[in-house]
């Protein structure tokens, strides 16, 4: 009953700070506004946008977090993933675009067709899991290749940072924010530039609004030590010292419940393709680096984009699933923790592998956990999800592994995995020709 009293309040609350005269205004005329409110909160995300243009109040609540907790609470919120893809040839289109998953692509291929001499440009697709839609948005002059994507989950915005400029094809330090729930639908704005020029770097979120960032590269490919850390709330970057080694291609991770950054693997300016197998952590209590040995265990393989963090009991251990190996399998790690933060209570172990499926290709396939704040709400840490995909490749006539006949490209699955029988599952994502793309970066948000 309490919290059924402080949803009235909250929801009263947010539609109370237009005008006296909207005050007085149901949600939905003729309906009790907790009943309104029940409607309101299942509508599918991609009609949120027309639904702000209904009136003032639908704006405020729409556009207030309240709205997507109740979204979660309710079971409606929606599970997207976005990625960071190169356009079709001859696709300018700057505003947000929908297809089908089923949709034909026949226009778009015959564009693909067509030879055009220049660089590659790059807009931020979006897949709907829930409902199994793509879309894609890209900001007027549109993003710098290659750059990188980290969700915000907390505030329902997604990152864009560093990259190359796609005319000069040097590293920028350049930020972007897209808000996929602000009162003017998804609305992109710059953020504050990093302080140093930087592409192929490690980054993460660790807590509700701080990013990390470090290593890359700069404009003559020397591979850098230096790291920064962004509050996005006060649009602010802040130096951080050195780390212990250069580390080009290496990769950032956040564990749940930790305020270190890790940076894994990585190679320095003289030993490139190299990849270390080592990590090393910053901790913000001692403002200082701490290296790791045997984080990594591919010597030739990029942990770019390739790991996925899993939490499956926030109090014992967590999961982090990477790819790598001769066949291409993918692994799954677990780290268990002590109680304590330093390393020597901490130790890794592979506890599972699992093939790929046929049409993953190539040797550095994205991968992005989509999450768990379903079970959050439901107290089940058993399931879990993990998105993967590779670059376009067509399905051939024969192939088997595709689960329809309308989809040309089959490189994007889902895999299911029940950690307390541990039996897994992949499962086929259709995929448009015009999001067939191969994903540079990827991020995952819950709407």
């Amino acid at each position: 009953m309490g919290e059924e009293q402080n949803t009235c309040v909250n929801k009263s609350q947010i539609v109370s700070e237009s005008s006296c005269q909207e005050e007085e205004l149901q949600l939905i005329p003729g309906l009790p506004d907790e009943i309104a409110m029940e409607c309101l909160i299942r509508v599918p995300y991609q009609f949120h946008s027309n639904m702000k243009s209904v009136c003032h109040s639908w704006q405020k609540l729409i556009s207030h977090p309240f709205f997507y907790q109740q979204r979660l609470k309710s079971g409606s919120s929606e599970r997207l993933v976005c990625l960071v893809q190169p356009l079709p040839q001859l696709d300018s289109t700057d505003s947000l675009t929908t297809a089908s998953a089923t949709a034909t692509a026949a226009a778009v291929t015959s564009k693909e067709e067509k030879q055009i001499q220049s660089s590659p440009q790059f807009a931020l697709s979006i897949y709907n899991a829930t409902h199994d839609i793509w879309q894609r948005t890209r900001p007027q002059g549109g993003i710098p290749m290659f750059c990188q994507c980290l969700a915000l989950p907390s505030s329902g915005k997604v990152l864009l940072l560093g990259g190359w400029d796609p005319t000069t094809l040097e590293p920028v330090p350049d930020v972007y924010i897209v808000d996929l729930t602000g009162a003017d639908g998804c609305r992109w704005r710059r953020g504050a530039s990093m302080s140093v020029s930087r592409s192929f770097f490690a980054c993460a979120l660790v807590g509700p609004s701080k990013v990390f960032v470090a290593g890359g590269h700069d404009s003559q490919k020397n591979a850098l030590r230096s790291a920064e850390v962004y509050d996005v709330d006060k649009n602010e970057w802040r130096k951080l010292p050195d780390m212990i080694e250069e580390r080009d291609e290496c990769q950032g991770l956040a564990w749940d419940g930790d305020s270190r950054f890790w940076v894994v693997s990585g190679y320095g300016t003289e030993t490139q393709g190299q990849f270390r197998s080592d990590a090393e952590f910053y901790d913000p209590d001692t403002e200082s680096w701490s290296k790791v040995d045997g984080f990594w265990p591919f010597s030739s393989t990029s942990p770019r984009g390739a790991t996925a963090m899993v939490s499956i009991n926030r109090n014992q251990f967590q999961r982090w699933w990477f790819f790598g190996g001769e066949q291409q399998q993918l692994h799954q790690q677990r780290r268990i923790c002590g109680e304590m933060k330093g390393t020597e209570n901490m130790r890794w172990e592979i506890v599972n592998s699992i093939l790929l499926p046929e049409r993953i290709t190539g040797t550095n396939p994205c991968m992005i956990s989509l999450g768990d704040d379903d079970d959050k709400v439901n107290n089940n840490n058993n399931n879990h999800s993990v998105f993967v995909m590779s670059g376009s490749v067509r399905r051939s006539p024969s192939s088997k592994s595709c689960s329809c006949n309308e989809c040309d490209y089959e490189g994007a699955f889902i895999l299911e995995s029940d950690c307390s029988n541990g039996t897994t599952k992949w499962n086929h994502i259709h995929t448009p020709a015009g999001f067939s793309g191969f994903p540079f970066s990827v991020c995952y948000v819950t709407i």
